[in-house]
C-alpha cells in the first residue's frame, strides 16, 4: 500500500450481497468530486460464501491504487470495519453498508461542508432515503431542513444513529473501535462517542445516502427480534454505556445523549410479540433492564419524543417513577400493544 492519501475514504464490510455489492461501489466511483484523483475504498470480506468476494476484486483489478481489499474470518460487521480502520488514508470516511448507494454529488456537498467549519464538528450526517422494499426517507429526516452545524446542547433533539449515513473526521476516530460485543446499535454507540468530543454535528441536506430495505427481510436490523444479543448485550454494551460515558465526561448524561437512548428505548417499548423469543428470566432482566435505563432519562426527553404517541410516553414516566402497577393498569386500559406491561 502507497503513502498516497485521499479526501475520502469508504470503508464496505461484505458479507453475502453478491446481488448489491456491485452498485454499491458503483456509487461511489460515480461521485462528482472524483474517484481516482480525491476517493479510495476499502472492501472487507468477512468470511463471505458467496460471490461477493470475485467481483470485489473485479473493481480492485480495474481501480489498484484505489481500492484496497481485505479478506478475514467472519466476524460480523463491527470486526469487518474495525479491521479496515488501520489502512484509512482518507481524511474522512464513511462506514458504507454493501447495499447501499450516495447521491452523486453527496461527497462533493460534504467536503464543501467540513472544509467551511473545520473546526466546529467531527461528524457529518446525510439524508436518509429508503428504496427497495420501502421509499420516502427517515423519520430523522427533520433535522435536515438546512445545510449547518448543529449545536446539540442548544438543540438536542438532532441525533446521529449511524455511520454509514455519515462522514467522520479520521483523526476524530483516534484509538475507538466499534464494539464487537454489539450486533445492534454499534453504529450509534460508536458515532455519538464521537459526538462527545464537541458535541456537535453538521448536517448536509444536499448529500443523500439511499438505503435499501430488502424486499427478501433479510438485513439484520428487519431480525433484530430474533436474536438474543438483542436483549442482552445491546441495553449494556449500547445503551447504558453511552449514558456512562457521558456522565464520565461531563458529570451528567448530554440531552442529545439521552434523546438518542431513548429514540432506541421507544421502538424496544413498542415491539410486539418478543416473549416467543425469551423464557421468564431472559424477560425479567430485559424489563428491568429497560427500566433501569429509562430511570436516567429526564422527564422533559420522553416528553418530547416524536416517535411516540402521548399514551406511550404516560407509560413510560409510569414506569420511571416506580408506578409498574399503574402502567399495566394504564397500558390495558388505554389498549397500548406494548409486551412491557405484561411482567
Amino acid at each position: 500500500m502507497s503513502d498516497r492519501s485521499f479526501d475520502f475514504t469508504v470503508v464496505i464490510p461484505v458479507y453475502k450481497v453478491e446481488k448489491y455489492i456491485r452498485e454499491t461501489i458503483e456509487s461511489v466511483i460515480a461521485q462528482s468530486i472524483g474517484f481516482e484523483e480525491r476517493t479510495e475504498i476499502i472492501l472487507v470480506n468477512d468470511g463471505s460464501p458467496d460471490n461477493s468476494g470475485d467481483i470485489c476484486l473485479e473493481f480492485k483489478e480495474r481501480y489498484p491504487e484505489n481500492i484496497i481489499y481485505i479478506e478475514k474470518e467472519n466476524g460480523g460487521v463491527s470486526s469487518a470495519r474495525n479491521a479496515a480502520i488501520p489502512y484509512i488514508r482518507g481524511k474522512y470516511v464513511n462506514f458504507l453498508d454493501s447495499d447501499d448507494c450516495w447521491s452523486v454529488e453527496a461527497f462533493e456537498n460534504v467536503f464543501r461542508l467540513f472544509e467551511e467549519h473545520y473546526s466546529e464538528t467531527d461528524v457529518v450526517g446525510c439524508r436518509k432515503e429508503f428504496f427497495g422494499a420501502k421509499t420516502g426517507f427517515h423519520y430523522l429526516d427533520y433535522k435536515f431542513e438546512s445545510t449547518r452545524v448543529i449545536d446539540l446542547r442548544k438543540d438536542p433533539e438532532f441525533i446521529q444513529l449511524d455511520v454509514t449515513g455519515a462522514f467522520i473526521k479520521t483523526e476524530a476516530i483516534g484509538s475507538r473501535r466499534f464494539s464487537e460485543k454489539l450486533k445492534f446499535g454499534e453504529d450509534a454507540q460508536f458515532v455519538t462517542s464521537i459526538l462527545l468530543e464537541k458535541c456537535t454535528l453538521g448536517v448536509c441536506r444536499e448529500a443523500v445516502h439511499k438505503y435499501r430495505k430488502r424486499t427478501d427481510g433479510s438485513s439484520a436490523l428487519q431480525n433484530d427480534v430474533k436474536d438474543p444479543g438483542y436483549y442482552t448485550a445491546s441495553p449494556d454494551y449500547f445503551l447504558q454505556q453511552l449514558l456512562d460515558e457521558s456522565k464520565e465526561k461531563y458529570g451528567k448524561a448530554e440531552k442529545f445523549v439521552q434523546f438518542t437512548v431513548m429514540y432506541e428505548l421507544g421502538w424496544r417499548i413498542r415491539k410486539k410479540d418478543i416473549r416467543q423469543y425469551l423464557d421468564d428470566d431472559e424477560y425479567k432482566r430485559y424489563c428491568d433492564k429497560l427500566t433501569s435505563i429509562l430511570k436516567q432519562i429526564d422527564d422533559s426527553v420522553i416528553k418530547q419524543q416524536r416517535n411516540l404517541w402521548k399514551k406511550h410516553k404516560i407509560f413510560c414516566l409510569m414506569k420511571k417513577h416506580g408506578m409498574n402497577g399503574a402502567a399495566k393498569l394504564f397500558a390495558d386500559m388505554s389498549g397500548l400493544e406494548t409486551v412491557y406491561n405484561k411482567k
